[in-house]
């Protein structure tokens, strides 16, 4: 009995000092919060250009120059697709600037058609002229201080958003030169007892974060042109468009296919008829059917290991603290913490030795068989693989 009251003061202990230091991390990485984006996105660079670098690096190609063939070979990859896509692309988005006005007010016609219906429901829906007279009534006291306020913060958001698609590529490449040398830095500051475990649940993380960026960009590709293939079959004007966006935010799991199914409905509305609505859903169902058994299990296999209600809390969580940024690392962010919190569980708070939990974790972990590889698997070919002894 006394043992077990000092283990769960031991725990609980552990879990306050655990706590304070993340609310110390959380709130210095407050103050430096201007360098996640640009960080966070060369990070990504990172995830995704990392095995063919390494691959080329393997072949005796050194790595600054496999890092400047990669980004050769993706510029020049862009170059082509753009090439390709651009006319076709600025055609359909003419088109769709000129029918906009017609477009906009069948909208509103059938917003109101619904408002007036609403009438007798228990929550009622504003027509349009209310709800421009409310932005009229928001905006009608803007003085010319204010107005220049509103562009000033706009431009600074413009800019720092091009900041930051700038630094990226640059950060990131000279992450992809160093890789190697920053492992051998990063191992040399752990202590060698736990060396062990520390690069297991490395391999663990980059495995989960590389297989979500990887796959997460393939999968938005694959399914971008499958709904723009399917979205012209049936002839809906604008598909190039609307397959562009349903590809676009199919990077956000679960909400976001369904998300960009509302734009080829509205449009087959407005511009066609409910029959043509009728297929754009058909399309966009059959293509998330495709994306959810065949493209994604191939694709990513077992990078993300998280349950769908875990998921959708974390895109609540990273949208309200993050905006769309937040959505886009919500789920690699999670599946972090669900990787170090379960190991530190089993290890510190379980008592199981990291023999043990590794069995336990690699028995959940099946090997992917897909596009999920480790990020700093540079030593693999020297018996990196092998299984790691147990602690101290």
């Amino acid at each position: 009995m006394a043992e077990r009251i000092r283990r769960a003061g031991l725990v609980a202990w552990s879990v306050v000092g655990l706590a304070a230091m993340l609310a110390l991390v959380g709130w210095a990485a407050w103050l430096v919060r201007v360098i996640w984006p640009p960080l966070i996105l060369a990070g990504a660079i990172v995830f995704i250009l990392n095995p063919p670098i390494t691959g080329l690096h393997r072949r005796g190609i050194p790595r600054a120059a496999g890092t400047g063939l990669m980004y050769l070979a993706v510029v020049a990859g862009v170059t082509v697709v753009a090439a390709v896509v651009w006319p076709l692309f600025s055609d359909q988005a003419s088109e769709l600037g000129d029918e906009w006005p017609e477009i906009r007010e069948d909208v509103e016609d059938r917003w109101n058609e619904l408002a007036e219906r609403s009438e007798s429901w228990p929550i009622r829906i504003p027509p349009v002229s209310e709800i421009e007279d409310d932005l009229d009534r928001q905006g009608g006291d803007e003085t010319i201080q204010d107005t220049i306020e509103r562009v000033r913060d706009v431009g600074g958001r413009i800019f720092h958003v091009a900041l930051i698609v700038l630094l990226a590529p640059i950060l990131a490449f000279y992450l992809l030169v160093d890789l190697p040398r920053l492992r051998v830095v990063a191992e040399g500051l752990v202590p060698a007892e736990s060396r062990a475990e520390v690069l297991h649940v490395g391999r663990r993380l980059n495995r989960a974060i590389g297989g979500f960026f990887r796959g997460q960009l393939l999968v938005a590709l694959l399914v971008g042109v499958l709904v723009s293939t399917g979205l012209a079959i049936i002839g809906l004007p604008f598909w190039l468009l609307v397959g562009m966006i349903a590809g676009l935010f199919n990077i956000i799991p679960l909400i976001g296919p369904w998300v960009g199914a509302v734009p080829g409905i509205v449009i087959a509305l407005t511009t066609r008829d409910p029959i043509t609505a009728v297929w754009v859903a058909v399309v966009m169902a059959g293509a998330q059917q495709v994306d959810n058994h065949i493209i994604s299990p191939m694709v990513m296999q077992r990078a993300v290991r998280l349950h769908p209600a875990a998921v959708l809390l974390a895109l609540l969580a990273g949208g309200t603290l993050g905006g769309f940024f937040g959505l886009l690392v919500a789920v690699p962010t999670a599946a972090v913490l669900k990787i170090l919190v379960g190991h530190l569980w089993r290890t510190y708070v379980l008592g199981e030795a990291f023999d043990d939990a590794l069995r336990h974790e690699e028995a959940d972990e099946a090997p992917a068989a897909g596009m999920v590889r480790d990020v700093l698997d540079e030593d693999d070919d020297a018996g990196d693989s092998a299984q790691p002894p147990a602690r101290g």
